[in-house]
């Protein structure tokens, strides 16, 4: 079942982050992940957004999205995003057919 990383951002270092936001691509890809939202053009309609950007990532299942965030090839990345930016990151399942 196809699976979702949420991610909701606010970014400390914009220089750090600028080259977080090229490299990341492509470890996505190489776990079978594709962006569907990548934006800081939020347009709150309930409650409230204490963030600046949202990325929206599908991958074709749960072990997939979770095998790229735990991977070693995007934990240097991982570690420049722990440090130029604030985030709630969560894994959700998409609905079965």
């Amino acid at each position: 079942m196809t699976a979702y990383i949420i991610s909701r951002v606010s970014i400390t270092d914009r220089d750090a982050m600028t080259a977080y936001m090229a490299a990341a691509p492509e470890s996505v890809r190489a776990h079978g992940g594709e962006y569907l939202v990548r934006s800081d053009d939020i347009s709150v309609l309930e409650g409230e957004a204490d963030y600046e950007r949202v990325v929206v990532l599908r991958f074709p299942d749960k072990e997939k999205a979770l095998g790229w965030y735990h991977s070693q090839d995007y934990r240097a990345l991982r570690d420049v995003r722990w440090r130029s930016a604030q985030a709630h990151i969560i894994c959700v399942p998409g609905e079965a057919a």
